[in-house]
């Protein structure tokens, strides 16, 4: 398989303050601890309605799926949430509605908190606390790159100004900044620091940072990586994939659960076939399928909503600017090709409404 490879130190009595309130939280009604940060934790986009508004009913229904089929966590308002198109009001919105529909689940509802400057990065995070949301997902300004000693600072920041909140380090690879696994080490001292989002397709790193500090560290790479990271123990991963083939996902990990993991890998096959074909193209140079025309010159987010409307499990709407939405016709092409080439990947219906009450998709590996 072809793999693209992928973004002042604070007061001793805050920090204090911060572990006292997350060692007396119960892991169903405060922070986000260590210990539950696990399981799949699923990515779905920002639906907007065809006028670019955001589309509040979509969010809702997205959200009753993803944890009626037993995912673990839902993250909203990263990049594939493109929250570089949200105001400050629409995030929090979102952190609403998402803390609402979690709220009871066992689900974790978990926001994207990125700003282009500290103070914007902790009013995102505060605001996600404030709702009761039990984990932000973020990273460092982006547009300059930090040096350790700033990127230390930066997270004491906001740790200390959003202690009642667990913090997952977004390691980005489409973000020029290094993260060591001597600079985790050095952040897992903080009370609420619970591990990182590892979205790149380093394999080996991936797995050094399992035993480098207490902290948990997941990989947002499921396309050709799932079976082998359940095979690994992972303390579970991050899927954009799964709100395109839910059943898919679920009939692999199944296997996984079972130690079948030959059956696991042919399970995924198909699906991992089929991400390479319509992101990554085939071949060198890259080669797309070509009854999907001039597919590549669309951008990731058109792409990915375009996807995810063809799959259907989803409703997302288009893209905002800067992207260009994929045309009506095609999106019909895509639908087509999918029907014809890859029907098996299409989730039924009623997939949601199948699945038991209760259950849940990533399978605990046996220690």
């Amino acid at each position: 398989m072809i793999r693209r490879s992928f973004l002042a130190a604070t007061a001793g009595s805050g920090l204090a303050a911060g572990a006292s309130l997350l060692a007396a939280a119960a892991p169903s009604g405060g922070p986000m601890t260590r210990e539950t940060y696990r399981g799949l934790f699923a990515y779905p986009p920002t639906p907007f309605t065809p006028d670019l508004a955001l589309d509040e009913e979509a969010i809702r229904s997205n959200c009753r799926k993803l944890v009626r089929i037993g995912v673990d966590g839902i993250v909203m308002g990263g990049t594939t949430g493109e929250f570089y198109t949200l105001s400050e009001k629409e995030h929090l919105r979102i952190a609403e509605i998402l803390h609402e529909e979690t709220r009871g689940t066992g689900v974790a509802g978990v926001i994207g908190a990125t700003g282009l400057n500290t103070p914007e990065v902790i009013r995102r995070v505060s605001a996600a606390m404030e709702v009761g949301l039990p984990a932000a997902l973020t990273m460092q300004p982006f547009y300059a790159t930090l040096t350790k000693r700033e990127l230390l600072a930066f997270w004491r920041q906001v740790s200390a100004a959003c202690p009642k909140i667990g913090l997952i380090v977004y390691h980005f690879e489409g973000v020029k900044q290094v993260y060591t696994p001597e600079i985790f080490r050095q952040l897992a001292p903080l009370p609420n620091m619970l591990g990182s989002k590892e979205g790149h397709f380093d394999f080996k790193a991936w797995r050094t940072l399992q035993t480098a500090s207490p902290l948990v560290h997941m990989s947002a790479t499921d396309a050709g990586w799932l079976v082998e990271l359940h095979r690994e123990k992972a303390p579970g991963v991050g899927s954009v994939n799964l709100t395109l083939m839910p059943h898919v996902m679920r009939r692999t990990l199944q296997l996984c659960g079972e130690g079948k993991y030959a059956e696991a890998e042919q399970s995924f096959a198909r699906f991992n076939e089929f991400c390479v074909k319509v992101r990554s193209g085939t071949g060198r140079p890259f080669l797309f399928p070509p009854e999907l025309g001039d597919w590549e010159e669309y951008g990731g987010a058109a792409r990915g909503k375009a996807l995810a409307e063809a799959f259907g499990f989803l409703k997302v709407g288009p893209p905002r600017l800067p992207a260009i939405p994929v045309t009506a016709e095609m999106q019909k092409r895509l639908r087509g090709y999918i029907e014809r080439t890859y029907p098996d990947l299409i989730p039924p219906v009623d997939f949601a409404e199948k699945v038991p009450a209760g259950s849940k998709m990533w399978p605990r590996p046996k220690s």
